[in-house]
């Protein structure tokens, strides 16, 4: 009779340590990967009920709503609103090679001057990205005062290598929409928020694609944490069978 037994000497070998550590260590990281995904996710959940809760609520002035949560953009991100201003054509620019929803071309941003000095951009929309300008040739804003409508919207980080500086001082095309970059090369008090234009009264001579609602999805991360927790498994629990092998000594018994 043949009797199988495991050499515990084989745990001693520095070549079967290294693998026993990297197996633990390759563990680690897959846990905390897919620990760092399931945050990702309840992350992406927190925001999604954060829009719905906010696009659910009527439309209220930016006025009152500046005076309830101030110019804090985390606070008046999603909401709908309404002011009144007059646009500044003049200071109009552009963000080229856009894509939003199915819309794909040239972002066209006008500030507007409200009624207490304070400059709030406003993302008019898409436009073919072979338009002429700015201002956008075809789509003039109203020289009068004018109501608009839309959803507060945060602005966009910078870029890591910077904006290069406009030339004569003039905006007229940018990659990103840094607000506080805008507000160096923009007269006026640029509010750190920006607005996604809905609605105009008067309308312009022709309106841009207007910016569509964001899809709300939960993305790809809880696929992504089941499969780095698998891969955790994977690491120790075929560490075990590579052992067992290693260590396995037969002997013949004669009973």
């Amino acid at each position: 009779m043949t009797n199988t037994r495991f050499d515990v000497s084989v745990l001693r070998q520095p070549r079967w340590i290294s693998v026993i550590v990297l197996s633990l260590v390759l563990a680690g990281i897959f846990v905390y990967l897919g620990t760092w995904q399931l945050d990702r996710l309840a992350q992406r959940q927190e925001r999604n009920a954060t829009i719905v809760e906010r696009t659910d609520q009527p439309a209220r002035s930016l006025g009152a709503l500046r005076s309830e949560f101030s110019n804090d953009p985390d606070e008046l991100a999603f909401r709908h609103t309404f002011a009144t201003g007059t646009y500044r054509p003049d200071d109009e620019f552009f963000s080229i090679g856009r894509v939003y929803g199915g819309a794909k071309g040239t972002l066209v941003a006008t500030p507007l001057d409200l009624e207490d000095g304070s400059v709030l951009i406003v993302i008019r929309g898409i436009v073919p990205g072979q338009t002429e300008g700015p201002p956008a040739v075809g789509y003039r804003v109203p020289t009068v005062p004018v109501v608009v409508q839309g959803r507060v919207a945060e602005g966009e980080a910078p870029l890591r290598i910077g904006e290069p500086d406009p030339p004569r001082g003039h905006i007229e095309s940018l990659s990103r929409l840094d607000l506080e970059f805008i507000d160096t090369w923009i007269e006026g008090d640029v509010l750190p928020f920006m607005l996604l234009l809905d609605n105009q009264i008067p309308e312009s001579e022709a309106a841009p694609i207007a910016i569509p609602n964001e899809e709300l999805t939960e993305g790809s991360h809880l696929g992504y944490a089941v499969q780095w927790f698998a891969f955790a498994v994977i690491a120790i629990g075929g560490l075990g069978p590579l052992l067992y092998r290693a260590g396995r000594v037969e002997s013949d018994e004669t009973a």
